[in-house]
């Protein structure tokens, strides 16, 4: 049994921590566990000699909510109830809050013993482009509506993560559409990965996400991860070239909201920031 002692993630960490999500064949570079840690914190789970064997990230959004991700143990040391620690190191500091986060097959069991319930599945797509779909009535975002495009998001989540937001739309690139009262959605384009995730997406209905999405495809590797219900949604992707490559289940902790009818997310950030 390796005796592991838990400790904050520090930036120091992170080099580290890219090693352990590589060896477990995830995708994210270093500059993705940079903006992790940036907009989070987390917990380290370290051998005796400092060796870096497991991480668990979390995100807080106000005192209300948070979402939880990263939760990497190295293959080495797997089976040992490392997990467990560190997810009852995160669930402590993290307190009443309502918790989300994305589990694959393997968490579940894990998950359900602190708490948390399954509310729906995500489905991965992801490849290099094949072809290009017909254009849609989606535009370029401007400045001036990023702070909509905030509010937009925390309807849609069911809570507010302003910073974040932010720093997505004045990075990557983003394109929005229009209702009747002016912006009604919007989507982000990002470095992410092996090449490129769109997301969040944020429409007030599936034509107008697929519209949004259409808008942000380009040449190279792409990724999205989107609920299992929009299958229009999927199937466009596929058309594209974009083809399911796996599936989270999506869990909370806590009385997280129930989507609204509009907006709703049709895509996530990422599968560890929801």
């Amino acid at each position: 049994m390796t005796r592991v002692a838990l400790r904050p993630l520090r930036d120091c960490d992170l080099a580290a921590a890219h090693r352990l999500s590589l060896a477990a064949g995830w995708p994210h570079r270093i500059e993705d566990w940079r903006l992790f840690h940036e907009f989070g914190a987390g917990v380290a789970a370290c051998a005796t000699d400092g060796t870096l064997v497991g991480t668990t990230l979390w995100w807080p959004y106000g005192a209300e909510a948070a979402t939880v991700g990263m939760v990497l143990v190295s293959p080495s040391v797997q089976g040992q109830g490392i997990g467990r620690q560190m997810m009852q190191a995160a669930l402590a500091e993290l307190g009443a809050r309502h918790l989300m986060l994305n589990s694959t097959k393997a968490g579940i069991r894990l998950y359900e013993a602190l708490g948390f319930r399954a509310i729906g599945m995500v489905h991965q797509h992801q490849g290099e482009l094949q072809r290009s779909l017909p254009g849609g009535r989606a535009r370029p975002i401007r400045p001036d509506e990023h702070r909509h495009a905030v509010v937009l998001d925390a309807a849609a989540f069911g809570a507010a993560r302003a910073s974040l937001l932010s720093r997505l739309l004045a990075d990557g690139n983003a394109v929005a559409i229009d209702g009747d009262a002016g912006l009604d959605g919007f989507a982000v384009r990002r470095r992410f990965g092996r090449g490129r995730i769109i997301g969040p997406v944020i429409a007030p209905d599936e034509d107008a996400a697929i519209a949004l999405v259409t808008a942000l495809l380009q040449p190279g590797f792409l990724r999205i991860d989107i609920p299992a219900e929009a299958t229009r949604l999927a199937a466009q992707l596929g058309n594209a070239g974009l083809t399911q490559a796996g599936q989270v289940t999506a869990m909370v902790r806590g009385p997280w909201p129930d989507p609204p009818p509009r907006p709703h997310r049709f895509a996530l950030i990422s599968q560890a920031l929801g």
